[in-house]
């Protein structure tokens, strides 16, 4: 019903997902006002280029829908939003997260390491234990863990995908070697609970800056890889990330659907 309103309020939907709405209007002086607005829920996060735009909207919402406008964005989704406007500066983090999945899994006091995962980390079926003898209570425990850890990589620990993603293989029948393994990603948390993503306004690409390569302020760029060919099943996994503002907007690292033949294909 919602979105149903939205699209005849005049906004249009800009992504696959059916969360994520825009609305333009174009004004007498040949200027155009924006409203761009995300769902989730019953959360809503909107950003304007007009505020008479966004008052207006949200005072025919408000005939139909129960809503409050919490003002400024602070938080959204437990994650923290911290805006310098005079800088143009935004910084999102998730260290109060990070704090209670550490207290969740009694590893608020472990010990920090540097790395999610270890270097060329090749995690194998082989190590999980016969289908008869897994242990429900570990198994449940082990998929609350990655599930956890997988919310913080889809909003702001990028640096964490690899990891998460090699060890979510295992989901149905964890071994020995797939838990601590997993483990570790806790941590790493422990030592990096306050990172976050920083965006500001006219920044550059920092990958690009750090090999020689200048790309023009606010110039999206993206970057890929691949490995070849995984240990167990012989697929590869892609990463790739996208980044706008001096840091990643979109990011991934997946396994391949299929069999690479080569290091160029994957």
């Amino acid at each position: 019903m919602f979105v149903k309103w939205l699209l005849d309020y005049g906004f249009v939907n800009v992504d696959n997902d059916g969360v994520t709405f825009v609305k333009n209007v174009n004004k007498n002086d040949g200027t155009q006002s924006k409203i761009l607005l995300s769902i989730h829920v019953d959360d809503g996060l909107a950003a304007c280029s007009d505020e008479a735009m966004y008052k207006e909207f949200i005072a025919s919402m408000s005939k139909d829908f129960d809503l409050s406008d919490s003002g400024e964005l602070k938080w959204f989704l437990g994650g923290k939003v911290e805006q310098d406007r005079k800088k143009g500066i935004v910084r999102i983090s998730q260290e109060q997260y990070c704090n209670d999945v550490l207290k969740r899994f009694q590893m608020s006091d472990c010990t920090p390491v540097d790395t999610p995962c270890e270097a060329n980390l090749h995690l194998a079926a082989s190590d999980s234990p016969p289908l008869d003898k897994r242990d429900a209570e570990l198994v449940r425990n082990y998929q609350q863990l990655i599930g956890a850890c997988m919310y913080l990589t889809c909003f702001t620990r990028g640096d964490c995908s690899f990891a998460v993603n090699e060890f979510a293989r295992f989901m149905s029948n964890p071994g020995p070697t797939h838990i601590a393994a997993a483990k570790r990603i806790l941590h790493y948390l422990a030592s990096t609970r306050s990172l976050g993503i920083t965006y500001q306004r006219g920044a550059m690409d920092p990958s690009l800056l750090s090999v020689g390569v200048e790309t023009g302020p606010n110039q999206l760029s993206a970057s890929a890889d691949a490995e070849h060919a995984g240990a167990d099943d012989r697929r590869s996994v892609s990463g790739w990330a996208i980044v706008l503002a001096g840091a990643m907007i979109a990011w991934s690292s997946k396994r391949q659907p299929v069999t690479a033949i080569s290091s160029t294909e994957s």
